[in-house]
């Protein structure tokens, strides 16, 4: 799957997020946006989001892909500019939020953004890029997610997710593969998860885990405190700067920085 755009997404971040904020109260403007792309054979789809609001959920039987998206702008010249992007490349789908161009985003009258909804075939792969607003993903297959800011969730993935996302809440839940995570900021909740969780990197909040029958490992946590709970395999903390660590009902073996190790616990195999 591809992911040249990820970069161009972060790079990005200070326009749409931006924008985003000057939305919710300056676009005057709003249009649809819509599209249907034929998703009989794909094997993934691809979505690159701006600013706005975006939700990708997996219906069963479904054989396209189905967007409806709402266009927002403070002037009827940048909300013609707004473009929809759905087409079929081989087995891939790929959807993108086209946003215009403006050299004076800092001005405060200015914004733009695309609201959309994509409905995919139930199972199907995914890789997401998204610079600003909330996501919501529901139903899918595997998934590759780059988040700018605002809050992201995950309920329902049958392979692997990896998401690496800047700042807001993730939440994510009834995985069937492995989850890992780089995160900048904002609490990390993951639920029911077949797999491991990972997290990679963590600047600041909480991270709550639980029914994970794999392993918890944290490499590097900044600050916020740790909780785990019901955990089938290994916990594991390698690096943590401020906050406390809690956990119950560890079936492997738990392996924490010393300085955490006098903290209450509930049942464990075996601490190192």
């Amino acid at each position: 799957m591809k992911r040249q755009f990820r970069g161009a997404a972060f790079a990005a971040a200070p326009f749409l997020i931006g924008s985003a904020a000057h939305a919710q109260w300056s676009s005057r403007y709003t249009a649809p946006r819509n599209a249907v792309v034929d998703a009989a054979g794909a094997k993934s789809i691809e979505v690159e989001g701006a600013a706005g609001s975006l939700r990708v959920e997996g219906k069963p039987g479904l054989r396209q892909v189905q967007v409806t998206g709402t266009a927002r702008a403070s002037t009827q010249q940048v909300l013609s500019q707004i473009k929809l992007i759905a087409e079929r490349r081989g087995d891939l789908v790929f959807i993108k939020a086209d946003m215009p161009d403006h050299e004076g985003w800092y001005d405060d009258n200015y914004s733009a953004g695309l609201d959309l909804v994509i409905q995919v075939p139930q199972g199907i792969n995914a890789d997401i890029s998204d610079g600003s607003g909330d996501t919501k993903i529901l139903n899918i297959g595997s998934l590759e997610a780059a988040d700018g800011s605002g809050d992201f969730s995950v309920d329902g993935a049958t392979g692997s997710v990896r998401i690496t996302d800047g700042s807001g809440s993730l939440r994510i839940e009834n995985v069937g593969g492995d989850v890992t995570v780089n995160d900048g900021s904002g609490d990390i909740n993951v639920r029911n998860v077949s797999g491991s969780f990972v997290v990679e990197s963590d600047g600041s909040g909480g991270i709550y885990a639980s029914d994970v029958r794999g392993s918890v490992i944290v490499r590097n946590d900044g600050s916020g405190e740790i909780d785990v709970n019901k955990v089938g395999k290994d916990f594991r903390v390698e690096s943590k700067g401020g906050g406390g660590i809690d956990y119950t009902d560890v079936s492997g073996r738990v392996d924490i920085p010393e300085r955490h190790r006098d903290r209450h616990r509930g049942r464990r195999s075996e601490e190192r």
